[in-house]
């Protein structure tokens, strides 16, 4: 009894030891109630799957037990974090792959101890095999954990749906090919034998380290790319608000010197009583202030300097544009981050009208905030499909492009933001809704 029950505890802490590796790649990602959620669930089906391994050992620790609880124990732990994991399918049987391949390994090397001590393996030495799995796991958990804490791929591959699927299947059809082989052995007993098991998963391991090494190195220096991008139109947009600024204060000055002229020339319409002459003045006078102040849009100054800057460059380049800005001084937000994200979508959008026959050129921009709650929406006409990504925006590959996506899904993410995205009868909308 007490080698099932010992059978019983060593299975149950391999297969919480599995779905622990399982959670470390989203790990980052999860708030604390959703991880609390996740440890409670792991440790409620952990006591239901400790009995149901003393089940499968009731005539004793068998090798037929010892498959059967590694065949299938890992599935109710698996099902768990995808539901409360939610929207990461491909990721989640990545992970599985690769934790599958490294369980493997351990399982290999656990049985290679044995064999180094009993000059074989039966099923009489389980028990000790299972221990010395246990065992590597521990020394090996702070290595576990740096490897699979960062063992998922950039974002970008999973963007892709025709790669993503490619990527995400790769680990797991290593670890179905290597079992078929010997899901009916009872044991392997010679060193070859145990030794070519280790050979496909260690390379594909390594292989996989080596690209995944590579491919952040490539995403850091597109990352750097688009802040050096992003940076220069920055600069730009604040060298453009300057001379507006200037330009302002430049006709401000001009007309301040010419006050008194107008003060004189005034005085002189009134006292000869040409009362309509003097009213047409004022109103001619009135207009040239008008055109040396930039446009209020609305009284945050930084979504105002963008807004200025922006729609004054879809206006030179011949779009139509409307807009309904509705905004109070102070937001709830951060204002920066909100005219970075305005800047990147207009700039988007003011791109692709440029692709349109000069006819075809709309843009519409709408900011509103009522009752705690705030929407952005921009809109424009673009005659061409448009690929979108899993995540239903629109997705490039191209080095140095799809900045603007990337601080809208940014922004969402920050202030649970929804997004909506639609491309219906050749007109473009991005929608963003948020509270307070």
């Amino acid at each position: 009894m007490a080698e099932i029950i010992f059978f019983g505890v060593a299975m149950t802490l391999i297969q919480l030891g599995g779905a622990y590796l399982r959670y470390l790649p989203f790990s980052r990602e999860l708030s604390k109630q959703e991880t609390s959620d996740l440890t409670i669930g792991f440790l409620i089906w952990s006591v239901l799957g400790f009995a149901m391994n003393i089940i499968l050992s009731d005539g004793g620790v068998t090798y037929r037990a010892y498959k059967l609880a590694l065949g299938f124990g890992w599935i109710p732990y698996f099902l768990l974090s995808m539901i409360l994991i939610r929207s990461r399918t491909a990721q989640h049987i990545f992970v599985f792959g690769v934790q599958s391949l490294w369980s493997f390994m351990l399982h290999s090397f656990g049985a290679m101890g044995v064999a180094l001590i009993f000059g074989t393996m039966s099923a009489r030495h389980l028990l000790l095999q299972l221990t010395f799995y246990l065992l590597l796991f521990a020394a090996l958990l702070k290595v576990e954990r740096k490897f699979f804490t960062r063992l998922l791929p950039a974002s970008q591959f999973f963007e892709d749906s025709r790669l993503k699927w490619c990527i995400s299947i790769l680990p797991i059809a290593i670890f179905i090919g290597m079992t078929i082989a010997i899901i009916d052995v009872t044991f392997v007993v010679t060193w070859k034998e145990r030794l070519s098991r280790l050979t496909l998963p260690i390379l594909f391991l390594l292989m996989y380290r080596t690209l995944s090494l590579s491919t952040h190195q490539i995403i850091t220096v597109q990352r750097q790319e688009q802040r050096a991008g992003f940076l220069s139109r920055q600069i730009a947009s604040l060298r453009e608000h300057n001379a507006l600024m200037q330009k302002s204060q430049q006709e401000v000055s001009a007309l301040r010197r010419d006050l008194d002229n107008s003060y004189r020339m005034l005085d002189g319409l009134l006292e000869a009583g040409q009362i309509s002459t003097a009213k047409a003045y004022i109103r001619r006078q009135s207009h040239l202030l008008n055109t040396t102040s930039i446009k209020v849009f609305c009284l945050a100054p930084l979504v105002n300097a963008a807004l200025a800057i922006y729609l004054k460059r879809a206006e030179e380049v011949g779009i139509k544009v409307t807009h309904r800005i509705d905004l109070p001084a102070q937001l709830s937000i951060d204002e920066s981050e909100l005219a970075v994200l305005l800047s990147n979508l207009l700039e988007n959008a003011i791109n692709a009208s440029k692709q349109q026959e000069p006819s075809a050129r709309e843009l519409s921009v709408i900011i509103r905030h009522s009752g705690g709650q705030y929407i952005l929406e921009v809109a424009n006409r673009y005659d061409y499909p448009i690929e979108l990504g899993d995540n239903g925006l629109p997705y490039t590959s191209q080095i140095g492009h799809g900045l603007g996506m990337s601080s809208l899904e940014s922004f969402a993410k920050k202030y649970d933001a929804y997004v909506d995205f639609s491309h219906e009868d050749n007109h473009v909308r991005l929608s963003v809704y948020w509270c307070d």
